[in-house]
């Protein structure tokens, strides 16, 4: 009798799958920081969507988790912001910008 290899593929890739959307799921949602002059606003969707919000401009991106609690923002440009995942926090360095802490809300 031959095993059947593909019921075994198949619910370890579901099993991956679940461990992937939880970590999204857990790290979705609305993160505050405050700059020198102005709040920005960090909104993180389930589905790998994304807003950075300020006082005067609201800015699309993509998101995807990285090793090691690195948080990437993909820019429609195809540029990617680097930031830290540590302890619930974000921190995102920005050339000639100081670094901003962002909090979940």
């Amino acid at each position: 009798m031959i095993p059947n290899y593909r019921f075994l593929f198949i619910a370890l890739l579901l099993l991956t799958l679940a461990a992937c959307s939880s970590d999204k799921e857990t790290t979705a949602g609305k993160y505050i920081a405050q700059g020198k002059d102005t709040k920005v606003v960090l909104t993180l969707n389930e589905d790998g969507r994304g807003i950075w919000s300020t006082d005067t401009d609201e800015i699309p991106f993509k998101w995807s988790l990285r090793k090691n609690g690195q948080l990437w923002l993909h820019t429609k440009t195809g540029g990617v912001i680097q930031s830290k995942l540590i302890e619930g926090k974000i921190r995102i360095t920005l050339p000639g910008v100081e670094e901003l802490i962002f909090t979940q809300e």
